[in-house]
C-alpha cells in the first residue's frame, strides 16, 4: 500500500487530496443547507472549487505567481456579487458559505504547492467550525456582559500584553523573568476561566472535577490556588474542591513518572512503587469524598468574577518569592544538600527538580538517592498546596486537605527513612 502510494503521480495525487478537502467542505455545508433551506453551494460545488484552485496553483508554478492573485480576486468579487443579488431577492443568508468557498480555492492551491499536510489540517479546523455553529449560538445567548469582558480582558493579557514582556532575565542570577511570570499569571487566569465555565455549562460537581484534572496536568498548585478562594466563595461545595484539589494533586505523581522516564527510563521502575501509592491514596480519598456527597442534592454555586486579576497577580507574587526563596537556600547550603534542594525546590516546581534527578541518576548506584530526591521534591510541593488551602480555602476544605495531604507526606516521608 506505501508504495503504491510513493509510485502514484504526484498530480493525481494532489487532485485526489483536493477533492477529499472539498467533499469534507461540501459535505458539512450540504447538511446544513437541508437543515437551513437555503444556500447555493454543497457537496458538488465544493470539490470543484478545489480542483480548480489546484489547477490554478499548478498554472501558476508553470507561468506567474499573478494567476492566482488575479484569479482569486476575481472568485471573491463573484461571490460578492452573489450575495449581494441574494440580498437584494431579500434571501436571508450570511457570507460563511461564501468564506468557506475561498477558503477551499486557497486550498487547492496550498496542495498545488506540495502543502498536502497543512492543507488537510486547515480544511479540519474549517470543517469544525462550520459544524459548530448551533453550539456558539447556543454558547452566546447565555453569555453575560461580565463573561464577555472578562474574556476581552483574559484576550489582551494573553494575546497583547504576554508577548510583548521581554523574555530576558534580570535581577541576581536573572531570576526574573518576566515573560515567565506573564505566563504564569495567563495560566492561572486560564483555568480560571475553565473552571467558571464548565461549572456553569456542566454542573457544580462535573465542573469542578473536570478542571482538577484538566488543571493537574498543567499546574496542581495552580488549582489549589483558585478551588481554595472558590471553596471560601461557596462554602457548601467545599467538599467537592477538596476532592478537586486532591484529585489535581494525584495527577501530579504519573506526570513526573513520565518526564523522568523521558530523561531516564531506568529511574522509572525506582519511581513506579512510591508514586502508585501516593496517587492511590489522592484517587481513593477524592472519590470517597465524591461518593459522601453523591446523595446530596446539588446547591447553587456562586461563580463570582470569571477573571480575578487579583487572584491571578498573587499567585505570580508568591511564585517570584518562592524563585528567591529557591536561589538563595540553594546559595546559602550548597549545591551538595540535594535533600535540603529538593525542599527548595519543590515549593516553586517539581518539574525542574525531577529533570535533574533522572540525569542525576544516569548511574545505577545513584538511582535510590534520585528517586528519594525527586520524592522530597514532591513532599514539599504537598506541603505548599496544603499551606495555599489551609489558610486560603474554607475551614472544612483545609481540614479534609489537610487530612488527605498529611497522609500522602507521612507515607512519602517513610519510604524515604526505609
Amino acid at each position: 500500500m506505501v508504495e503504491t502510494l510513493k509510485n502514484i503521480n504526484p498530480f493525481i495525487l494532489g487532485l485526489l487530496i483536493s477533492l477529499g478537502i472539498g467533499l469534507i467542505l461540501g459535505l458539512e455545508r450540504e447538511y446544513d443547507k437541508l437543515k437551513e433551506e437555503q444556500g447555493f453551494a454543497g457537496i458538488r460545488t465544493f470539490p470543484i472549487v478545489a480542483i480548480i484552485g489546484f489547477i490554478l496553483g499548478n498554472l501558476s508554478i508553470t507561468y506567474t505567481p499573478w494567476l492566482v492573485i488575479i484569479i482569486s480576486a476575481a472568485f471573491l468579487l463573484f461571490l460578492s456579487l452573489s450575495h449581494l443579488s441574494m440580498v437584494k431577492k431579500h434571501i436571508m443568508t450570511g457570507i460563511t458559505t461564501n468564506m468557506a468557498l475561498f477558503a477551499t480555492l486557497i486550498l487547492g492551491v496550498m496542495v498545488a504547492n506540495h502543502l498536502h499536510k497543512e492543507a488537510v489540517a486547515t480544511a479540519v479546523v474549517v470543517v469544525t467550525l462550520l459544524s459548530l455553529k448551533t453550539t456558539f449560538n447556543t454558547f452566546i445567548k447565555n453569555i453575560t456582559s461580565e463573561e464577555l469582558f472578562a474574556f476581552i480582558k483574559f484576550s489582551i493579557i494573553a494575546l497583547l500584553i504576554l508577548p510583548f514582556l521581554p523574555n530576558q532575565d534580570y535581577g541576581p542570577e536573572g531570576l526574573l523573568n518576566p515573560f515567565e511570570i506573564g505566563a504564569i499569571i495567563v495560566i492561572v487566569s486560564f483555568l480560571n476561566f475553565i473552571g467558571y465555565f464548565l461549572v456553569k455549562y456542566v454542573g457544580s460537581k462535573q465542573g469542578i472535577l473536570l478542571t482538577a484534572i484538566l488543571g493537574g496536568l498543567i499546574s496542581s498548585t495552580a488549582v489549589a490556588w483558585i478551588y481554595a478562594s472558590r471553596s471560601k466563595e461557596s462554602p457548601e461545595l467545599s467538599k467537592e474542591y477538596a476532592a478537586g484539589i486532591i484529585i489535581a494533586s494525584a495527577i501530579m505523581f504519573p506526570r513526573l513518572a513520565i518526564l523522568a522516564y523521558i530523561f531516564n527510563s531506568a529511574i522509572l521502575s525506582y519511581l513506579l512503587i512510591p508514586f502508585t501509592i501516593l496517587t492511590l491514596i489522592c484517587l481513593i480519598s477524592a472519590l470517597i469524598l465524591i461518593k459522601k456527597e453523591a446523595d446530596v442534592p446539588k446547591t447553587a454555586i456562586n461563580l463570582g468574577n470569571p477573571l480575578n486579576i487579583l487572584n491571578a497577580l498573587g499567585f505570580g507574587g508568591i511564585y517570584v518569592v518562592i524563585l528567591f526563596a529557591v536561589f538563595y537556600g540553594n546559595q546559602f547550603f550548597g549545591e551538595s544538600g540535594l535533600y535540603f534542594s529538593a525542599l527548595i525546590a519543590g515549593l516553586a516546581d517539581t518539574d525542574a527538580i525531577t529533570i535533574s534527578m533522572a540525569k542525576f541518576g544516569s548511574l545505577e548506584e545513584k538511582l535510590s538517592l534520585a528517586t528519594n530526591v525527586i520524592i522530597t521534591a514532591t513532599i514539599s510541593n504537598m506541603i505548599v498546596k496544603l499551606g495555599i488551602t489551609y489558610f486560603k480555602g474554607s475551614k472544612k476544605t483545609g481540614k479534609l486537605v489537610m487530612f488527605i495531604f498529611g497522609s500522602v507526606i507521612i507515607v512519602g516521608t517513610a519510604f524515604i527513612l526505609i
